[in-house]
């Protein structure tokens, strides 16, 4: 009898566990939903009210046309443009382009300033000997050195990716050896305690602790990279989107300005989302909610 009671009981608490754990993961669905919902509901109803106003605005001649246009002017033309007199296969182009300066700018720079971060954040005597010169140089806009990289790569496609480049750098870079300097000793304390060899200690407690800032430094590093392509375009460039948007305001054509804008802004949106996706599948214990 005593032996049936205690398997009883014990089946018993474990449902009760299982119940339990089906209630916390209905509550959190539950609170999931209504989280995303009101996202959603914000998120686009901002953009909404404000192009809302922008063609009441219009519509009522608070606002001149000439030179902001109202979105639905703007969408018509646009809609004209690419349907009807063959813009689509420039702003593709122009898209691309800008798009591949952009990867592999964001690629190189972001690599070289995780593995800087990370040399920095683990040996003092790399950290004393590269601060100076990072702190020194990280405050200088980098589209100020655009004219140097010019000279050092000329005018083609890899003075605008080593610009892209170096602004990744600075924010990933700074970002890791935060992660690194404040990760939390215990962390490394349980690893001496078990013996854990070094490269190990690292790759297992180290750059997991840190991985929440390093993923930060990367969603910085995107909307930096995005400023600085478009403004190298801006200056000296023949195609991309900051070619596309810079050659249409010198024509005065403001509905196709917009336009490029648009693109700018849907895909900073894309490198936004992406970025977040990404940090909740690789960094699940950053996520606090």
């Amino acid at each position: 009898m005593g032996d049936v009671s205690v398997v009883d009981t014990g089946s018993l608490a474990e449902e009760e566990l299982r119940q339990a754990d089906r209630i916390a993961r209905q509550r959190w669905m539950r609170r999931h939903r209504r989280d995303l919902a009101l996202q959603v509901v914000l998120g686009g109803g901002l953009p909404v009210l404000l192009l809302g106003l922008w063609q009441l605005g219009a519509d009522v001649g608070i606002i001149d046309q000439r030179f902001f246009p109202s979105p639905v002017r703007i969408v018509a033309r646009s809609y004209d443009d690419v349907v009807n007199h063959g813009l689509l296969p420039e702003l593709a182009h122009d898209v691309q382009i800008t798009l591949i300066r952009l990867l592999i700018g964001f690629a190189i720079g972001g690599a070289i300033g995780i593995l800087c971060g990370l040399a920095m954040g683990n040996v003092r005597m790399v950290r004393d000997a590269l601060s100076p010169l990072i702190y020194a140089t990280y405050p200088m806009p980098k589209i100020a050195i655009l004219p140097l990289l010019l000279i050092i790569f000329g005018i083609g496609n890899v003075s605008k990716v080593a610009v892209v480049a170096v602004g990744v750098f600075f924010v990933t870079c700074l970002s890791t050896v935060t992660g690194v300097l404040y990760c939390n000793p215990i962390f490394r304390d349980v690893g001496r305690s078990f013996g854990f060899p070094v490269l190990v200690q690292y790759t297992h407690i180290v750059i997991p602790a840190a991985l929440p800032a390093i993923m930060n430094g990367l969603k910085l590093g995107i909307g930096q990279a995005l400023i600085l392509v478009v403004s190298a375009e801006f200056v000296s460039a023949n195609d991309g989107l900051g070619y596309f948007i810079w050659s249409s305001w010198q024509i005065f054509d403001i509905s196709r300005m917009f336009l490029g804008l648009a693109c700018l802004a849907i895909g900073g949106a894309i490198a936004v989302i992406g970025g977040d996706l990404l940090e909740r599948w690789l960094v699940p214990w950053g996520n606090r909610q």
